[in-house]
């Protein structure tokens, strides 16, 4: 996703965090970046 956000400038809008279309979140950066390092 930021791969795709570097190379063509299409932002992240939402994030999957599980396999179903219910399971689709809006990203929000702040709160990634904070659960990808809390312990």
């Amino acid at each position: 996703a930021i791969s795709i956000r570097k190379e063509l400038g299409i932002p992240v809008r939402f994030i999957g965090v599980g396999e179903a279309v219910e399971d689709l979140r809006e990203f929000n950066p702040r709160l990634f970046i904070d659960a990808l390092f809390s312990s």
